[in-house]
Parts: C-alpha cells; structure tokens; sequence
C-alpha cells in the first residue's frame, strides 16, 4: 500500500490498533474496504471506501493522519456478479446476460442477445474502479450489428435504469466485421462503481459474447 498525509473517504468503521500492519489486516477483511486512515499517535484506525482515481485531486493535510491505498488494486470486479438486460433475443436459445460473463466465447449460444434500443448491464461482485472494457463480439454473421456502444459505470441499479451513470466512453465507429471481433473502450478517467452498462443505439440486435472489465 501506499501512504499520505491526510485523511480521506468516508470510514466504513473505527477502531483503535496498536500498528499500521493490524489497520490493513482489519481492511482486507472488511467489505468494500479500498484504504485506510490511521492515526500514528492516538492509534486509531478508520477503513474506508475511499481510492485515488486518475482525477482525483490530494485532500488537505490531516496532521497526525496517513492514509494508505492499495497501489495495485488486483481484483476481478466480475468475480460472484450479476448480470442482467433490458431485453432478451429469443431467450428459448438461452441468448441470457449471464451468457457474456461466462468465460466462454466462441458459439451463437454463448453470447448474450437484446433487441434494438437496449443495454446490457452487470453488478460487480464487489465495488471497485473501471480503467477499461473489453467487448468481445460474433465472428459469424451479423456484422450491421457490431457498433454504437455506449458504456458507464453506476453506484447503484437505480442509476443504471435511469441512464445516470459516469461515462467511460464509446464506440460510433465502422462495425466490426473482422479479427479479432472486439472493441475495448478505455475510460477517459478511472470511474468507481459497482455497476457497468453497456448501451446499443442501434435498430439491431446487440451481440455481446464476453465482457471483460478491467482496474488499473
């Protein structure tokens, strides 16, 4: 972890230890938990939800305060999450938002399908910040399909159904129609979330066969 003079985020708890290493132990066992503010006189010790992010500007010096964060975030945001859709394309063939989170990429069947004007959308398993997104596509057929995705990243699902999340980015370009049938779109800034959508402004049906969501 790394460490600075101040204090930040807002403390999922408080406790009083003897050692730094005892603060950061309490952090990697506590949900949510992305740093720590530790007070080296009084020893208090405060884990918190707070993670420096590209735009993320120093906080005021808290004397007496360090906080420490994790350099290298090193989780999978997708591991234990749920995803869902607006609408599904022929969910007899098992065309489900599941399908694009499976590990599984080559086959119609595989691959999650909506219909036109919809979105994709998938809560982490735990909270943690998005760099960028990866959106591996169909490599047989339908190519017309393979454009106008719009991505954000949400704190919660109210803002993902209502389309008030923090844009990562998009891609408006030709429709990919050759190797290796994918697009990643990398965040103008590292968002926090614990939601990721991915839009289709387009009268076709959207394909995604996998989604991979990347942290710093």
């Amino acid at each position: 972890m790394n460490a600075s003079n101040e204090s930040n985020g807002n403390p999922i708890s408080s406790f009083n230890d003897s050692s730094i290493n005892k603060c950061v132990a309490r952090c990697d066992s506590l949900f949510g938990c992305l740093s720590v503010n530790f007070h080296e006189v009084n020893k208090q010790c405060k884990p918190s939800d707070y993670y420096p992010l590209d735009n993320t500007t120093s906080g005021i010096p808290n004397n007496g305060w360090k906080i420490y964060f994790r350099r290298n975030f090193g989780i999978n945001l997708l591991q234990g999450a749920e995803a869902w859709q607006s609408t599904t394309f022929r969910s007899e063939h098992h065309m489900i938002a599941d399908k694009a989170i499976d590990g599984k990429v080559e086959g119609i069947h595989n691959c999650a399908h909506t219909l036109n004007f919809s979105y994709w959308a998938v809560e982490f398993g735990t909270p943690g910040p998005v760099k960028s997104v990866q959106i591996m596509l169909r490599r047989d057929c339908c190519f017309e399909r393979q454009t106008n995705f719009t991505v954000t990243v949400a704190k919660s699902r109210e803002n993902v159904i209502n389309d008030a999340g923090t844009d990562c980015g998009s891609y408006f370009g030709p429709a990919i129609n050759n190797e290796p049938f994918s697009i990643t779109i990398n965040c103008t800034n590292t968002i926090f979330g614990m939601f990721l959508k991915i839009k289709h402004e387009s009268t076709e049906t959207m394909a995604l066969c996998e989604v991979y969501i990347y942290t710093p």
